[in-house]
């Protein structure tokens, strides 16, 4: 990103030449500061899945779980109280509102009763379904013909190649 300086009418004015949205390396940039900005709220990164954080929340006694995906995050752990403490935390850093209790997160539809969570995505597979113009198509158990039965072969070897794919 380059700026130049003076413009003809204001002294104070900033014309931005080159902007970083956009290019390849936003993204990166993106991740960059939100994962320092995460450490800065006392978040470790996972090696598992980069895009999962946790934080031990000292007053608590409590674990803080962080999923971020693109433009989402969603905050969790089993003190509600130290999760909006956090969430607060990460809104003074990030341009984002609260939108209150999870229903829906990357085409999952989530509900609770009681202690149990429920996702489902049968909105999402029914959207896929369409897309693919298979919404008509006749329900089957299995794509195989029904009584099949599995033979072993007993003359040759598997396939090296048939066995690396299945």
């Amino acid at each position: 990103m380059w700026l130049t300086g003076r413009t003809s009418k204001f002294d104070n004015i900033l014309q931005l030449r080159r902007a970083l949205y956009g290019l390849k390396q936003a993204g990166l940039a993106w991740w960059r500061a939100l994962k320092k900005s995460m450490e800065e709220l006392g978040f470790v990164n996972l090696d598992s899945d980069a895009g999962l954080f946790k934080c031990f929340d000292e007053a608590s006694q409590t674990f803080i779980i962080a999923v971020v995906y693109v433009d989402g995050a969603i905050f969790l752990g089993p003190s509600k109280a130290a999760v909006e403490v956090m969430k607060k935390r990460f809104m003074e850093h990030w341009e984002s509102r609260d939108l209150g209790e999870l229903k829906e997160f990357l085409h999952m539809r989530i509900g609770r009763a009681g202690q149990n969570i429920y996702i489902n995505q049968a909105q999402y597979l029914q959207a896929v379904l369409q897309r693919c113009g298979m919404v008509n198509a006749k329900a089957v158990p299995t794509p195989l013909p029904v009584g099949y039965a599995p033979v072993k072969s007993l003359d040759k070897a598997a396939d090296p190649e048939l066995q690396k794919r299945y």
